[in-house]
């Protein structure tokens, strides 16, 4: 970008699953995005990788896309977020020496299990055990599975503190991703040397990036190696991001308390704010000081949700061919003429396991209750009831706290589909807010950004300015016992089949299927 005087803006980026998403925005509301995708391998049942290189060319595209069609405008700050315990080995340059392991990678769960059994008051912020997706048990799964990936390893890493470094050049945490994944506490003194030590990794302090720096914090000005990759003036200040959902809820102008932020892409994550924690189990948090300062998160998550409905274009609709657009189109259409229950089929949406509240890493999919008069408008239709249902079951765990929940603001891909919303709100009961810009991701990256330079005097007062509500989907009430009766055989389902399911896993790991 030239360095000549333009309209002042700032550049959200947004890192995920699929690809990456870069947003230039300007005080007046002006906005230009682009989005760039890359790949995903699943090279045994449970595990997901990606190559880290591909997450800087698809930025490095996306932001140069951005900058070619906003000659007139000058970047003044730069802030990311990314998806949180995605974990990859570096060396001293920085270089990945093995795929990144995915955030729904599943092949710590031993490690997680074992961690969990460790007396320390720590765990009371994450419900009293830790997932086998966060950066504790994969770092623990490396230094006992790739041990010589462990000991070459300069620093294990998360996925955004590798693209701060490449913007920056310097290793630091974020405290949003380490407070909720890394067992961090702002409230216990940082880090707690002890509980890392019971669980084998006393040496964490030298192998993670242990300088920890709030969401909206000055990491560093972006490099030269860095401006010339993206096309950018040397120097632009980046400030820190954090998870990709939490950066989301702060676009999705969910800065107080009441109401929940539904991030709903390939998984879904739920997430509310409050001014005091609420210790329970089947929730993540509460996290301290995780986005505002003596503020609590309460997190709820599903790991498969959009990547399911997806899964029926694929297998059930391959006549549209790469047209996925006109292949959700016409499955909700024919989904629309089905009712509640979906002509009698209850799925389970734990296709990578379970995040919240069951905590159940080896559970898997069903689709129960298939005839030979089954189509694929009921199979489409059950998979978006059955991400309802999980979405319900978490929100009960919020209620049963005590949480007062006065509405819910979604983003992400599902909010085109307007049946899936309609079906969501049903089964809850709750009506659920649509921005009018949906992109959240991105703008609580600008939001964090425009802070940090001091555009606003608090991230409450930038969000109040950028984000602007728009459609709200009601429940219908009609509709409220049969969704009951349909979320209690969500439920039995699940516990009466786990048993087998879990037997099933532990068979096929036995025999070495799922063995590195």
């Amino acid at each position: 970008m030239s360095k000549m005087k333009g309209t002042p803006a700032v550049l959200g980026i947004d890192v995920g699953t699929q690809g990456v998403k870069a947003g230039l925005f300007t005080l007046n509301g002006d906005y230009k995005i682009s989005y760039k995708k890359y790949h995903t391998n699943f090279p045994h049942p449970g595990w997901a990788e990606q190559q880290a290189q591909d997450w800087w060319s698809a930025l490095k595209e996306a932001v140069r896309e951005c900058v070619s069609v906003a000659p007139d405008i000058t970047i003044q700050g730069i802030c990311a977020s990314s998806t949180s315990s995605t974990v990859l080995c570096v060396d001293r340059e920085g270089a990945p020496l093995a795929p990144a392991i995915m955030w729904m990678d599943m092949r710590a769960s031993q490690e997680a299990r074992e961690i969990s059994e460790i007396d320390d008051p720590i765990l009371r912020y994450s419900g009293g055990e830790v997932s086998a997706e966060w950066m504790i048990p994969k770092t623990l799964w490396i230094k006992r599975n790739r041990p010589e990936l462990y000991k070459q390893s300069y620093k294990i890493v998360e996925q955004l503190d590798w693209l701060n470094y490449r913007l920056t050049g310097r290793w630091v945490a974020s405290q949003c991703n380490a407070t909720c994944k890394w067992g961090y506490s702002s409230k216990d003194g940082g880090w707690k040397r002890n509980f890392y030590t019971a669980a084998g990794l006393d040496d964490f302090y030298e192998k993670w990036p242990t300088e920890v720096i709030p969401m909206g914090e000055f990491i560093g000005p972006l490099t030269k190696q860095a401006s010339e990759d993206l096309s950018l003036d040397e120097g632009i200040p980046v400030f820190q991001g954090g998870i990709d959902a939490y950066a989301a809820m702060i676009g999705l102008g969910v800065v107080k308390e009441g109401q929940i932020a539904v991030i709903m892409g390939t998984s879904f994550v739920h997430l509310a704010l409050s001014r005091k924690p609420y210790f329970q189990k089947g929730m993540w948090g509460p996290y301290p000081d995780a986005v505002f300062k003596d503020m609590w998160v309460l997190e709820g998550g599903q790991t498969s949700c959009a990547s399911i409905v997806n899964w029926v274009t694929n297998e059930m609709a391959r006549e549209y061919g790469d047209d996925s657009i006109k292949a959700h189109q016409e499955l909700i259409e024919e989904a629309r003429e089905l009712g509640p229950g979906a002509n009698g089929l209850i799925s389970l949406d734990m296709w990578q396991g379970n995040r919240t509240p069951f905590r159940d890493p080896l559970i898997t999919g069903v689709i129960a209750g298939l005839t030979l008069n089954t189509n694929r408008a009921a199979v489409y239709r059950s998979l978006m009831e059955s991400v309802a249902y999980g979405t319900r079951s978490i929100v009960d765990i919020f209620k049963r706290n005590g949480y007062q929940i006065n509405g819910l603001v979604a983003c992400g891909g599902p909010t085109q589909n307007k049946l899936w919303l309609q079906i969501i709100s049903d089964v809850l009961q709750i009506p659920i807010t649509i921005n009018k810009f949906t992109e959240a991701g991105i703008l609580g990256g600008a939001i964090l950004a425009s802070v940090g330079l001091g555009w606003f005097n608090s991230i409450e007062e930038s969000a109040k300015h950028f984000v602007e509500a728009g459609n709200i989907v009601f429940p219908n009430k009609e509709v409220a016992k049969e969704y009951g009766f349909y979320y209690q055989c969500y439920l039995d389902l699940y516990r009466s089949i786990k048993p087998v399911l879990h037997r099933v896993y532990n068979y096929r790991s036995g025999s070495g299927r799922l063995s590195p």
